[in-house]
């Protein structure tokens, strides 16, 4: 049962069943609450999280208030690779969205595995390679001067991994802490893609109802 759920992780897919036996062994699931932490900001990256049922919402709380949220992600998945393979400090506080069941595997034993699988070490490097052109987009879209345009832009990014029905990351009040834009601004943006005929807004949901007119709102050619 553990060995099937650790195997529906995209990062371990690859492993023969004697490795996902083995890691099944090795880092036991809890259940985390909603509300819970399961990483701080700052703390050293020892151990990857993997996320095999359940949400969490990566977020960080400037020294004057404000909060920026970097990601929400929903389980199987791994989180802060790039953490844990650089050695460093978890850049993020994660904190579950929804109940979760997750496992907590020491950086030793990851790099262990990278070394002694090279399917594993390709797909990090790819997923690595992803995080760094995701990022570099995100960066772009933080620019643009128009909210509508930095909107249009993050649901189009998003629809790379979600398809054409996209949840919000902690409603709209989450994705303005996610772009840098109060809830209200957030609220005004989407009814003008709404309005234009791009999207469709449900609760929580936002729906694409036409690529290429949410391409073009979004500045991209």
């Amino acid at each position: 049962m553990d060995k099937g759920k650790l195997a529906a992780v995209p990062l371990f897919s690859m492993l023969e069943d004697a490795r996902l036996d083995w890691l099944a062994e090795q880092c036991p699931p809890r259940e985390i609450p909603a509300g819970a932490t399961v990483a701080h900001f700052g703390d050293p990256a020892q151990h990857l999280v993997i996320l095999e049922r359940g949400t969490l919402s990566a977020t960080y709380d400037t020294g004057d208030g404000s909060r920026v949220r970097f990601a929400t992600v929903t389980g199987p998945c791994v989180i802060d690779k790039a953490s844990v393979l650089d050695g460093g400090a978890h850049t993020a506080t994660w904190t579950a969205s929804a109940a979760c069941r997750v496992r907590f595997l020491p950086a030793s034993l990851l790099r262990g595995l990278i070394d002694e699988v090279p399917t594993l070490r390709d797909h990090v490097l790819r997923h690595l390679s992803g995080q760094v052109n995701r990022d570099r987009r995100a960066h772009v879209r933080r620019a643009a001067p128009q909210p509508v345009v930095q909107i249009a832009g993050w649901v189009a990014e998003s629809m790379r991994e979600q398809g054409s029905r996209i949840t919000l990351p902690g409603a709209q009040q989450g994705l303005g802490e996610e772009i840098g834009l109060s809830r209200v601004t957030v609220n005004r943006a989407l009814r003008v893609l709404a309005e234009a005929g791009a999207i469709r807004i449900e609760p929580g949901i936002i729906v694409v109802l036409d690529p290429r007119r949410l391409t073009a709102m979004s500045g991209r050619s």
